[in-house]
C-alpha cells in the first residue's frame, strides 16, 4: 500500500517536469546579407526547426593561366553575376548547451543541419573571355550542410556553414559565408 501511495504521489511530479518550456527558435526573422547582397528569412516550423528562404545575388567566376611563353604567363578570367533562390529546413541542436554555458539563443543563434535546394538564375551580367568560357552560370542544386549562425549585439549577423552538394549534376562541395543584419522583432 506505501508503494502505490508512493507512486500515485510520484507521478504528478513527472507531469509536472514535462510541462516546463523548452527553448526554441523565433517565430519569424528577417534578415539582410551584406556579402552576395539579399533578402533572408527563417520561419519557425517546429521547436527546433525553420524554414530559410534567401533571394540573393551571387557572382561565380574562372581564372586560366596560359603560357604566353617560357617565363611569361597571361591570365584570362570570365565572371557572371546570377541571382540565387534557396530553400531549406534548418534543425538546430544546441541551444540547451549555449544556454548552460551563458551563452544566447536570440534570433535563432545556435548550430544546425540543413538540407536546402538552390536555384541559380541566369546571368544578369556577365564577362567572358574566349579563352575562359562560363556560361551562364545557372542551375539547380541540392545541399547538405553544417553551420553555425549567431546575432550578435546591435543585431549584427554572422553565419558559416559548410557540407556538400549536387550541382547542375555535379558533385562538390558546398559552402556559405553570410554577414548582414537581423532587423529586431517583438
Amino acid at each position: 500500500m506505501k508503494t502505490l501511495l508512493a507512486l500515485l504521489l510520484f507521478i504528478p511530479a513527472l507531469t509536472f517536469g514535462q510541462d516546463t518550456p523548452q527553448p526554441g527558435v523565433v517565430k519569424s526573422v528577417w534578415r539582410a546579407a551584406f556579402i552576395a547582397p539579399g533578402i533572408i528569412h527563417e520561419l519557425r516550423l517546429g521547436n527546433r526547426t525553420t524554414l530559410v528562404s534567401e533571394v540573393r545575388m551571387t557572382t561565380y567566376s574562372k581564372v586560366k593561366e596560359v603560357k604566353a611563353e617560357p617565363n611569361k604567363s597571361e591570365y584570362y578570367s570570365s565572371y557572371t553575376i546570377n541571382p540565387i533562390v534557396t530553400v531549406g529546413a534548418r534543425h538546430f541542436y544546441n541551444f540547451e548547451r549555449r544556454l548552460e554555458k551563458g551563452k544566447s539563443i536570440r534570433y535563432n543563434s545556435g548550430n544546425y543541419l540543413m538540407a536546402r535546394t538552390r536555384y541559380v538564375l541566369p546571368a544578369v551580367a556577365k564577362e567572358e573571355s574566349d579563352m575562359v568560357p562560363i556560361g551562364n552560370g545557372s542551375g539547380f542544386g541540392v545541399e547538405a550542410l553544417w553551420g553555425f549562425q549567431r546575432t550578435y549585439r546591435r543585431n549584427f549577423y554572422l553565419n558559416l556553414a559548410i557540407g556538400g552538394g549536387i550541382f547542375q549534376g555535379k558533385s562538390s562541395g558546398a559552402a556559405d559565408f553570410t554577414l548582414g543584419y537581423t532587423f529586431p522583432t517583438n
